[in-house]
């Protein structure tokens, strides 16, 4: 019942709204820059969604029904003075062949994506999915684990080696004024101009949020409310979901035309839902970024983190970095002795719109690392995670990431190679704790000082995709491709390799991050 009413919800609403947010994929904004003459300022590309009207593509296009729906159309549209909305297929269906293992894989998902209007302010979006899927061995290993598809939800076994897994989206957005906009529903955000993130990464599952957004001047303010989830293990193998929350402030300030500085706070707490513990609560709720300096101390019932962004634009290359500060001692920093409680992690990168006037190129380089023990805290409930996946990179903390990007597009073909390499440091046995798993508490930590990246079993990632599409119908980002990858994961206890290929359908419009 629970269910149906969700999906009552999530389907007559729509009908109300206006659909406002640009979809949240590196593939979609990377296009949308691409067919623009000016780019838009670096402070309203900070957080992901942009908050922007989306290209309209309801359009009547000559030929056949069937033609237009599978070619140029949205499947159901209505454009006129008063009403607007889109009803949309949502389906991936890939096949694929592991060459090391010999094992064959599969990606089948269906579903819808919804957007309307009738109310001039409010925006509108709600998207629902299933998938069956039979993944190569790193990542059935990871679903075997920790119970979790890689930024989808719970799974469930399917047969021998397959899984079911789901996933709900939606919100609604209001816009009073140029200066205000106001989200409430489920999803996910990204901060930053990067692939990947060291604040705020799209990579783990969807959560209920709030999302507060004020512009003014050259300044960007948000506050991000957001209820997650931990997930752990009864004796008897169910799942036990344990509620924790967090506040989440970015302000991001257009120095000049060129030059972004962007300042984040995030604040992770647990409490039991009850009314006594209203008051407690609402301390957290502070939108004020850096109210409480004196609270970022070593330990605590809580877990805050600080951050700091710095972005140059140079015509249309733009050169980015994040700085992330866990809990931190300063006189221990200046030490330089590798205290374990001193958590930084940084990014650095550079990207680049058609470089050399190369017309419909993108560039990315970007390097990412996480001290051991960042994002990590005295109890498993208040560590920078959901849903058993970091909020940030994937790869928890204890590497040293570089990720690479190149795209080509021409007219409606499209080549996309990735290249990625990463160092980190895994734990010898379940009782050594040497800081990568983000989900370890403290107290199994085995250093107390000496702590470098790549720590405990020294381990190194190779990943490679490189695939081909065929754009088929734009207006829904149907495409046709074929790739392949290959990755490699080493130490001296094991190699690990996968080697596949595919080739499939998709509506191409939400990132997906199984490169690690």
């Amino acid at each position: 019942m629970k269910h149906l009413l969700i999906l009552l919800l999530v389907t007559f609403i729509p009908l109300l709204l206006k659909p406002q947010n640009y979809p949240l994929s590196h593939n979609l904004e990377i296009e949308y820059q691409l067919n623009q003459s000016t780019q838009l300022s670096l402070s309203a590309t900070s957080m992901h969604p942009w908050i922007i009207k989306e290209p309209d593509t309801i359009k009547r296009t000559k030929g056949t029904w069937l033609s237009r729906k599978l070619f140029r159309e949205h499947l159901l549209g209505i454009n006129n003075s008063t009403v607007k909305f889109t009803i949309d297929p949502l389906f991936n269906f890939q096949r694929g062949y592991e060459r090391v293992e010999s094992k064959y894989t599969l990606t089948n998902t269906h579903g819808f994506i919804l957007k309307g209007s009738l109310v001039k302010k409010f925006t509108f979006e709600s998207t629902f999915a299933e998938t069956q899927s039979v993944f190569p061995s790193y990542l059935d290993k990871f679903i075997r684990k920790d119970s979790v598809v890689p930024g989808s939800g719970v799974a469930k076994k399917l047969g021998e080696d397959g899984w079911y897994y789901k996933m709900l989206s939606g919100n609604i957005s209001y816009t009073p004024n140029k200066n205000f906009n106001f989200q409430f529903g489920t999803g996910k955000h990204f901060i930053g101009e990067g692939y990947r993130s060291m604040l705020l990464s799209d990579q783990a599952f969807n959560y209920p949020f709030l999302r507060i957004t004020t512009s003014f001047w050259h300044i960007k303010y948000t506050n991000l409310y957001a209820k997650l989830q931990d997930l752990s293990h009864f004796s008897d193998g169910s799942i036990n979901y344990r509620n924790k929350n967090i506040n989440i402030q970015l302000l991001s300030l257009d120095i000049t035309r060129n030059i972004n500085i962007g300042f984040f706070e995030a604040t992770i707490w647990s409490t039991p839902v009850k009314f006594s513990n209203l008051g407690s609560d609402l301390k957290y709720l502070n939108p004020v970024i850096f109210i409480r300096p004196g609270g970022y101390n070593l330990g605590g019932l809580d877990n805050k983190v600080l951050g700091l962004m710095l972005n140059y634009r140079l015509r249309r290359t733009t050169i980015y970095g994040q700085v992330i500060l866990d809990e931190f001692k300063l006189k221990e920093i200046l030490a330089a002795n590798g205290w374990w409680g001193n958590k930084q992690g940084f990014q650095i990168g550079v990207k680049s719109l058609e470089p050399f006037n190369i017309k419909g190129m993108y560039f990315l380089t970007e390097l990412n690392q996480a001290r051991p023990y960042t994002y990590s805290h005295d109890y498993r409930i208040t560590n920078y995670g959901h849903y058993n996946q970091p909020l940030a990179d994937p790869l928890g903390a204890n590497f040293r990431e570089w990720v690479n990007v190149l795209r080509y597009q021409k007219g409606k073909w499209i080549l996309q190679a990735k290249l990625i390499t990463a160092l980190y440091g895994l734990n010898i046995n379940n009782n050594q704790n040497y800081g990568k798993d983000i989900f370890e508490p403290y107290y199994t930590r085995v250093p107390i000082l000496n702590n470098r990246i790549g720590q405990g079993l020294k381990t190194t990632l190779l990943y490679t995709d490189i695939h081909l599409s065929y754009v088929i119908n734009p207006a829904i980002h149907f495409e046709f491709l074929v790739g392949m990858k290959y990755r490699k994961e080493s130490n001296t206890s094991f190699t690990q390799k996968d080697n596949e290929f595919y080739i499939g359908f998709s509506t191409n419009l939400f990132n997906n991050y199984n490169d690690f």
